[in-house]
């Protein structure tokens, strides 16, 4: 048995007139607000639970194997005491950063244990660190600030403090 939830994309007027299903990885609850895929790129978006039911593979509403996964609960953005994924933050009208990506903490002791690459903003550029392939970890003096840019970048807006080669693949990798 898999619990299914049927989403409405209330945010998205192209898919607000309907319900699609989605397999919950974790508990939900009707009325909760989720981030989840959609659409050929898998932007994420949030979306209203209509209802949960458990089904079995025969019994699903939709192919389990092409549907497609809720990411997170709206809002549930702490990894562990101190680490939080920058991933859930909305960057425009009706999409959010991709989860998973980039990790913001004060200290690299918060992140112990965490198997991501890790970088001092005070000692490395936080720009060129968040747009290397995989999960990273940025911690230090300014992460706040650094998260922010890294936000206006996403966003697209002209940011002057981060290298050329750092744009396109911040967008890529949290769009």
């Amino acid at each position: 048995m898999e619990l299914f939830a049927a989403l409405r994309f209330t945010e998205d007027e192209n898919l607000s007139g309907r319900v699609y299903w989605y397999i919950a990885p974790f508990a939900v609850k009707e009325g909760e607000r989720v981030l989840a895929p959609v659409g050929p790129h898998d932007r994420l978006q949030c979306a209203r639970v209509e209802r949960t039911d458990s089904f079995s593979e025969a019994e699903a509403p939709y192919p389990p194997i092409l549907c497609k996964h809720i990411l997170a609960k709206l809002g549930e953005r702490k990894v562990k005491e101190g680490v939080f994924d920058l991933g859930g933050v909305r960057y425009d009208d009706r999409h959010y950063v991709r989860l998973g990506r980039v990790f913001l903490a004060k200290t690299e002791a918060d992140g112990a244990g965490l198997p991501i690459k890790k970088c001092n903003i005070c000692d490395e550029n936080p720009y060129l660190a968040a747009a290397e392939e995989g999960p990273v970890l940025l911690f230090g003096d300014g992460v706040r600030e650094a998260a922010e840019t890294i936000l206006r970048v996403v966003r697209g807006e002209d940011v002057g403090e981060v290298p050329p080669s750092a744009l396109f693949a911040l967008r890529e990798k949290l769009r």
